[in-house]
């Protein structure tokens, strides 16, 4: 019986880990996220296009998803280019559109890659 209480108790502890090493929800926070990241649109998109990179290899994102998110930050790029190419530079109300457009797609790549967690 003692043996039997033991062993239950180890099935727990080890059916248990894994959950305990889970992504935990929280709210997507832009200030944090964004903390060390270059300033400079291009720059930003390309740093989404490396997570998205890295999410692949890791397989925390499938091929799918990585596609959807590369056709999403090849749109930015373009638009970007169009915004910056009609003015010369980008206004501070474009620079904002931007920042938002990006920080909707970060907060998109995690909740693809918690599978909507």
């Amino acid at each position: 019986m003692k043996k039997l209480i033991i062993l239950a108790a180890a099935a727990t502890a080890i059916a248990a880990s894994p959950a305990a090493a889970q992504w935990v929800p929280g709210r997507w926070n832009a200030t944090t996220f964004w903390q060390g990241a270059p300033a400079n649109p291009y720059e930003r998109i390309q740093f989404l296009q490396d997570r998205v990179n890295r999410g692949v290899a890791s397989g925390s994102l499938n091929r799918r998803e990585a596609w959807r998110v590369n056709n999403e930050l090849n749109g930015l790029r373009q638009w970007v280019r169009r915004m910056h190419w009609q003015t010369g530079s980008l206004t501070p109300s474009q620079q904002a559109r931007v920042q938002a457009r990006l920080d909707q797609i970060s907060s998109q790549i995690r909740w693809m890659r918690h599978n909507g967690r």
